[in-house]
């Protein structure tokens, strides 16, 4: 099953395991909707948490490729601004400005797009109370309307 890496607008990113991109946006939506933001498949995924003295989980750090991954689908602003500066062009002042930069514009770079509408106008109704994906919203209503109708009994004769 693959790994989704899913870009938020505000510069945060997620990585979720499903079944394909429509599922990923689904489990995405404990987040927030993840519909209109950029979800891509990634592979060599690794992180290594530590265990806190509180009980809590501290996260060490990603494995190399899996950085590797994160920085070229969701950062490759920020990605250019850390090679250069560690590379000898830069002082370590003008490194820290130019790695500064790039994060804002890379909090300014992705912007959601516009996210398709449900099939229903009931499901649009849900969708605007929820903000849940349109997808989700279409299987719910589908769901119930097929429940309405197991126990939907008409009138006259049936054959």
């Amino acid at each position: 099953m693959p790994v989704f890496l899913c870009r938020w607008p505000n510069g945060d990113f997620s990585v979720v395991k499903a079944a394909n991109k429509d599922q990923a946006v689904e489990f995405l939506d404990e987040v927030g909707n993840a519909e209109g933001c950029p979800v891509k498949a990634i592979k060599d995924f690794m992180v290594h948490f530590g265990l806190a003295d509180d009980g809590e989980f501290e996260l060490q750090g990603y494995g190399e490729m899996t950085r590797e991954h994160v920085m070229r689908l969701g950062y490759p602003l920020l990605a250019d601004a850390i090679r250069a500066a560690y590379s000898d062009r830069m002082s370590a002042e003008e490194g820290r400005k130019a790695i500064r930069q790039a994060v804002d514009k890379e909090r300014e770079r992705v912007s959601e797009r516009k996210a398709k509408e449900p099939k229903t106008i009931q499901g649009r109704r849900m969708k605007a109370v929820m903000d849940a994906p349109t997808r989700k919203i279409d299987r719910i209503v589908e769901e119930e309307a097929a429940e309405t109708l197991k126990k939907f009994k008409g009138k006259g004769k049936t054959n």
